[in-house]
């Protein structure tokens, strides 16, 4: 089992936050790329498989600011040497998606081949309908045919990006876009017959292509936050996507697991069960059930019920036949739940042994939201790997050496 880290880059503390207008501070943002270098340098010399980052917009709040993950992603891969950085994930409706490919891809080349790639339809329309007008997600903005819009333009975007990825060249005709659009008259024609490709003998542009590719043309491991429907799990599935899921109770996501092994043998890979699927929870791990506990209650417990509930995740936590606003938008939710999972080393093996005898999944990724105090999640990442996931996974190799951050003050 892979075990990597989502992180929401939050900026500030849950008290910065608080005070309003964190996401505009320099010094908070300043204190979020030196902390989180410093927590995944400790990650990278131990085994970790990657870090992924959230592409939001508009977030002055402070809670996930992430308006560029592949920039992101960059950055930190010029931190670290073995760990793999993406995105999870790209919100495929609200972009382009040629340059999207392109972004990626150079991404891919600057981190020497460290790179994954993840994608989503994208849930908040304060910047999905914005930056997403030109597609007609600005009109009407809500409801079924909008909803139908966004999934027409990911998939539409998703095989773009794969022509783009997987091709010297290539053309596209959808419903959405025309690659390339008709009668480029080039005028370099000469060029492009001596050294390239795509342009006819009359000097008309017929195919078009990214450069650079991928670093040394292989194909990323790709991932799809929250795939929370069948049908979303068993599209990826078919396209040899890692659908990450957030929902907790067994009833509801086993048969997500199911769906989603026989949509892998129908695209002719037979998996066992768990096998190409992930699953996300947040993990809080101190000396102590009591320390975990009382991190965890400001931890992802504040921005979860302030921030995600308002949107419907509470469907991760709800019961069969609960809407997603049935149970309350607590602490206690969350941890009875599971979907956060605190407590000493021994507590949360033995939370993680139970939930993976459900969930034998080949990714398993560490929700982090970052805005906890610095040197307590530095210790989290310290006991996790010494005491926590060698006694489920060989890919991580604990030093049985004790070190703790030093960034900044928690």
């Amino acid at each position: 089992m892979e075990v990597g880290l989502f992180y929401l880059p939050s900026v500030g503390r849950k008290e910065d936050i608080e005070q309003g207008m964190a996401g505009k501070r320099t010094d908070l943002y300043q204190m979020m790329l030196k902390e989180i270098t410093e927590q995944l340098q400790y990650a990278d010399e131990f085994g970790y498989y990657g870090c992924g980052t959230t592409e939001h917009h508009f977030h002055i709040e402070g809670e996930e600011v992430s308006t560029n993950p592949v920039m992101l992603n960059t950055y930190f891969g010029s931190k670290t040497k073995n760990m793999k950085f993406g995105q999870l994930g790209n919100v495929l409706p609200s972009r382009n998606p040629v340059n999207l490919a392109e972004d990626i891809a150079m991404m891919s080349q600057m981190n020497e081949g460290r790179a994954f790639a993840g994608f989503a339809r994208g849930y908040q329309p304060r910047w999905v309908n914005v930056l997403g007008q030109k597609a007609g997600l600005g009109s009407p903005g809500q409801g079924e045919e909008y909803e139908e819009l966004k999934r027409e333009l990911f998939e539409e975007h998703f095989e773009i990006i794969m022509k783009a990825w997987t091709n010297d060249v290539f053309e596209h005709k959808g419903k959405h876009w025309q690659i390339p659009t008709e009668n480029i008259n080039w005028p370099a024609k000469d060029v492009a017959h001596e050294f390239g490709k795509g342009c006819d003998e009359n000097g008309i542009i017929k195919q078009i292509g990214i450069a650079p590719g991928l670093y040394n043309d292989k194909m990323l491991d790709m991932f799809m936050p929250f795939a929370t429907s069948e049908r979303s799990i068993r599209w990826a599935m078919e396209r040899n996507v890692v659908p990450i899921t957030i929902i907790t109770h067994p009833d509801i996501c086993v048969p997500h697991f199911h769906a989603g092994q026989e949509a892998a043998a129908e695209a002719g890979r037979n998996l066992a069960f768990g096998e190409g699927m992930a699953i996300t929870r947040e993990l809080i791990v101190a000396d102590t059930d009591e320390e975990a506990e009382r991190l965890a209650r400001d931890a992802g417990s504040f921005i979860w019920n302030k921030f995600f509930v308002p949107f419907g995740f509470g469907a991760a936590v709800a019961d069969p036949g609960q809407s997603p606003f049935d149970k309350p938008a607590t602490f206690e939710t969350l941890s009875d739940a599971g979907l956060c999972i605190h407590g000493s080393p021994s507590t949360v093996c033995r939370k993680i042994e139970e939930q993976l005898k459900h969930y034998p999944v080949e990714y398993f990724w560490h929700f982090i939201y970052n805005h906890m105090p610095h040197d307590a999640l530095m210790r989290c990442l310290e006991l996790l790997t010494e005491e926590v996931w060698p006694h489920f996974t060989d890919k991580i190799k604990p030093s049985n050496t004790s070190r703790v951050g030093s960034a900044s003050a928690g």
